[in-house]
Formats: structure tokens, C-alpha cells, sequence
């Protein structure tokens, strides 16, 4: 049985930054297409379609970088404050504990656990 004692604070806000990051840009992106296409799809603008399209495609990166940056700033204290956190419980009532088992390639890519090969079985 293996614990984690301590997780690094900066490690984790990190992690949770690029996470949180990435996250907000998919998600800026994602909702300005949908935008852009509902305003194209009901018609609901003067002018050309593909102005429309490139001026909702352009706000949305635009929107986008901006919505990543503030929500990397929240993963990253989000993380910063998880690790913390953990490391004060995980200090007064333990931590996590998992069990790791070993194995090869060959038996990962096989799906068979070290010392437990997979054989047929007979009956006698």
C-alpha cells in the first residue's frame, strides 16, 4: 500500500491552470460558433453572412484568450488552494492510500498481471 503524503502546491496549481485554461478556450470557442450560427441560421442580421461569420469567428478567439487566461488564474488558485488543503488533512488524518501493481509492456499491451498469466484452463 503506497500514500500520498504531500502534493506539491505549485505542481498542482499548475496542472489545474493549463486544465482550467484549456477548458475555457474550448468552451468560449465552442459557444461563438454556436452563436454565429444561430444568428446566420434565423437570419437575424443586415449585411453579409460572411462578414457576420468572420466578426462572430474573430470575437470568439478574442473572447476566447480572454476567458482562458482568467480561468487558468482560477485553476491555478483553485489547485493551489486544493493542494493546500489536502496536505493539511492528509498531515492530521492521513492520506490517500492506493496499491500499485507492476507490470511489463508486453503484459500491459496483453492485459495479464505480473506472475499471473493467462493460461487455459483444464479440466481433470
Amino acid at each position: 500500500m503506497k500514500e500520498i503524503k504531500k502534493i506539491k502546491n505549485l505542481s498542482l496549481a499548475k496542472v489545474t491552470a493549463a486544465i482550467y485554461g484549456f477548458m475555457g478556450f474550448l468552451t468560449a470557442i465552442v459557444i461563438a460558433i454556436l452563436t454565429m450560427a444561430n444568428i446566420i441560421i434565423k437570419e437575424d442580421f443586415s449585411g453579409s453572412v460572411l462578414l457576420i461569420a468572420l466578426f462572430n469567428l474573430g470575437m470568439g478567439i478574442l473572447i476566447g484568450l480572454v476567458t482562458a487566461v482568467a480561468m487558468a488564474v482560477a485553476g491555478w488558485i483553485i489547485g493551489f488552494l486544493t493542494a493546500a488543503f489536502y496536505n493539511f488533512f492528509a498531515k492530521h488524518l492521513g492520506g490517500l492510500e492506493f496499491e500499485l501493481e507492476e507490470k511489463t509492456l508486453r503484459q500491459a499491451a496483453r492485459g495479464e498481471i505480473q506472475g499471473k498469466e493467462d493460461k487455459p484452463q483444464t479440466q481433470s
